[in-house]
């Protein structure tokens, strides 16, 4: 009888032992809010680059490194944290965090490096998200009176290099996706450099004619300006000088286009690629090709926004500007001159779209 007893007991202390092992666990991951042991909560941060124009996330892809900053309600810096390498290539990479995100003001940088972005060094408990920017690296270039070819600005401040890819990404009090004890809140990011490559074609309207100004790349100069370079915590532009983007390649070679003809043709040509950083369509950047023998702008027009709009218009028109600017980040614009290396005004080409220019005012 005893023995009987003693069988039924532990049964039921094994029954009683399970229950409370399951009870437990089930609160555990029931509590919304843990504080201590082994029910705290594990937050992490996840980021996300689909904002182009293949609408892919291609975070895993193109980024290297990421800093994140959390600020409280009153834009005081409470935490930040940097992360790079092959981590974030996994496609399964989350940022940890010791303070839940969904109560913070995030901002993202990812991209930055000492040698294309200056950004200041940050204190948690003693910055502010006013003390938070990021300014494109120039070179000071002191241009003598005398050249006189200087307008305001122009020609001071030189970026020619190639720019590291940066991103921004924010996001104030977001909400967050739960996956049993962890935590998960998702910035989303924007890129905010682009690589712009200009062919200078050269095509004979006439086929018997004579080239008299054969395309030469040492005869050439291609800048752009503007005055994008200096970028507030919310991305937007803060007052900057007028910088002036040179190429970072410039090259002689052929290119084939079918501006001219149903099928590609060869033409010589010289290219320049150019880095820049974000377009805004509130702005005016300014294309300029400059035949250094006639100190002349070879454009009828410099409205570099007008034409990358060239190529929205045609196969994006239902995408806003901005949106379309800040989704592609790589422009490829082919422009015509003659035998005399005078502007053929009447077609462009945009990232392999040939467009015809006679309904358009450019």
């Amino acid at each position: 009888m005893i023995s009987i007893l003693t069988d039924i007991q532990k049964k039921a202390n094994k029954i009683l032992l399970f229950t409370t092992l399951v009870g437990t666990m089930t609160a555990c991951d029931s509590v919304l809010d843990f504080d201590e042991g082994d029910c705290s909560i594990e937050y992490g941060v996840t980021f996300k680059y689909d904002y182009n124009i293949k609408n892919v996330d291609a975070f895993a892809q193109e980024v290297k490194n990421i800093t994140l900053y959390a600020f409280d309600d009153n834009n005081n810096l409470v935490a930040m944290k940097a992360e790079s390498g092959d981590m974030l290539a996994t496609g399964e990479y989350a940022m940890t965090m010791d303070i839940d995100p969904e109560k913070y003001h995030l901002i993202a940088w990812a991209g930055l490096d000492d040698e294309s972005f200056a950004v200041p060094l940050l204190t948690p408990g003693k910055a502010n998200i006013t003390d938070l920017n990021v300014k494109t690296i120039r070179n000071s270039v002191v241009v003598p009176t005398k050249q006189g070819r200087s307008e305001g600005d122009k020609d001071k401040f030189i970026v020619e290099h190639e720019l590291s890819s940066l991103w921004h990404g924010e996001l104030k009090k977001g909400p967050s996706t739960r996956s049993g004890r962890k935590r998960f809140t998702e910035v989303s990011l924007i890129k905010n450099t682009n690589n712009i490559r200009i062919a200078l074609v050269q095509v004979k309207q006439n086929e018997n004619a004579t080239i008299t100004r054969a395309i030469n790349k040492n005869e050439l100069k291609f800048n752009i300006y503007d005055d994008n370079g200096f970028m507030n915590y919310d991305n937007t532009l803060l007052d900057d000088d007028m910088l002036t983007y040179k190429p970072f390649m410039t090259e002689q070679k052929t290119v084939a286009t079918r501006a001219f003809n149903v099928v590609d043709t060869e033409y010589p040509a010289v290219i320049a690629e150019l880095s820049v950083a974000r377009l805004m369509k509130d702005k005016n950047p300014e294309l300029s090709i400059i035949d250094t023998k006639t100190n002349k702008n070879i454009l009828k027009t410099g409205d570099l926004i007008g034409y990358l709009n060239l190529l929205r218009t045609e196969k994006y028109a239902d995408m806003p500007l901005q949106e379309y600017l800040d989704r592609e980040d790589n422009y490829s614009m082919l422009v015509f001159v003659d035998e005399n290396l005078t502007l053929i005004n009447t077609v462009v080409e945009i990232n392999d779209w040939v467009i015809q220019l006679n309904d358009f005012d450019l």
